[in-house]
């Protein structure tokens, strides 16, 4: 199999011929990144003195006369000292100075829902605007026809994006006093992802699939029940996913916390993937009643094994995750954390994940009595089972 098929296969249960892998231009995945648009002139609107631009890497910022008159503010000098930076969508993000990774969520934006249309007026990004595609079109043209291709970061769920500008505590107590409004406006961020997917084809990209990221859970349970979930997040997420179906590609969410309990809901919406950085976060016993009825894409928990663990761990949690998360007919992908610096990993730990994939992940290796073989009803977060027997 191609990448493509084999992504596809795995998707679907339609028997891979090995695990596919998304480790970037590596694997089986081919990224493909929308970025800012390069129309947008952050710190420029009234209320935006001292936020500069929340990007990563090189962007050339349209300075405003406030950033051109301080001397700590020349060519990058802002990112080495603590600041404040405005995203797209009018969020607010806390930066300690020279931050390895995207900072954290400062004070809200949308301090009022009085205020809701002039909000998002002011800061609902233009999804037509071909500038954000630019990056995507080019990275398309030097990949692979083969390739399994996924629009992939600036993809905020609609979670994501609205506890950001209401700020995380005010967020969920609107689940209870302001249902209606939250709801609106996670339709409104819906509607973003949606023209992003039918613009991507417009433009030629022509992806296999959304990747999504919506944080919703805590390391205990869910940030709300799964009614609440249906009730609020129905007309938003059942969208994204029935639009991106109408396209004929899949949608693929990470999703950080404990978050099985929603599981259900997401398969009856019609996910096709989920991305667990830490599943055993969930657990695996918890996660049981969903293997083969959705893809799970994981890693090697990061919160435990991954940077901790020994080499030999981690090569067999392969295994375990092929056979707790997946099935013989497929439902399973390696997932690569990208951010590994952040983690301190040590460098033997990613290549025994490497290792684990090929020594594991061809499904016709496999002893057929493995995936019958009982697997444990408790686990310890720093501890890996042994192997299977050979021999039935």
């Amino acid at each position: 199999m191609n990448s493509k098929e084999r992504v596809r296969a795995a998707i679907h249960f339609k028997n891979p011929d090995k695990v596919p892998v998304f480790n970037f231009i590596k694997g089986d995945i081919g990224p493909l990144t929308l970025t800012r648009s390069k129309h947008w002139k952050p710190g420029w609107n009234e209320g935006e003195e001292g936020l500069f631009p929340h990007v990563r890497g090189y962007y050339n910022w349209d300075r405003p006369e406030w950033a051109k008159s301080n001397p700590d503010f020349e060519g990058n000098k802002w990112r080495a000292i603590a600041h404040e930076e405005i995203d797209e969508w009018g969020c607010i993000w806390n930066m300690k100075g020279n931050d390895k990774d995207q900072g954290h969520p400062g004070r809200p934006s949308l301090l009022n829902w009085d205020e809701f249309d002039n909000y998002f007026d002011k800061y609902t990004p233009d999804a037509d605007d071909k500038t954000r595609f630019e990056v995507a079109i080019n990275t398309k043209h030097n990949l692979s026809d083969d390739m399994y291709l996924a629009l992939v970061y600036a993809l905020r769920g609609p979670s994501e994006v609205v506890s950001a500008m209401r700020g995380f505590n005010t967020y969920l107590v609107d689940h209870k006093r302001h249902p209606q409004e939250l709801q609106k406006a996670f339709e409104i961020v819906a509607e973003y992802l949606v023209k992003c997917m039918k613009n991507a084809f417009k433009f030629g990209i022509n992806p296999d699939g959304i990747w999504l990221t919506d944080d919703l859970g805590e390391q205990k349970g869910p940030f709300f029940s799964p009614k609440i979930f249906r009730k609020l997040y129905e007309s938003s997420y059942k969208y994204i996913i029935d639009e991106a179906h109408n396209l004929g590609i899949e949608v693929h969410l990470h999703c950080c916390g404990k978050i099985d309990p929603l599981l259900e809901v997401f398969i009856d919406w019609g996910l096709d993937a989920i991305e667990l950085d830490s599943p055993r976060m969930s657990g695996y016993p918890d996660l049981r009643p969903y293997r083969g009825k959705i893809m799970f894409w994981a890693c090697a928990n990061i919160q435990s094994l991954y940077p901790l663990g020994t080499p030999e761990q981690i090569e067999r949690e392969v295994w375990h995750m092929m056979r707790n998360l997946g099935t013989k007919n497929g439902g399973y992908g390696v997932y690569f954390y990208d951010d590994f610096k952040d983690l301190n990993m040590p460098r033997k730990n990613i290549k025994a994940l490497e290792k684990g994939v090929k020594k594991y992940g061809n499904y016709s290796n496999i002893p057929a009595h493995w995936w019958e073989y009982p697997t444990p009803d408790e686990w310890n977060d720093f501890e890996v089972p042994p192997l299977p027997p050979l021999e039935p």
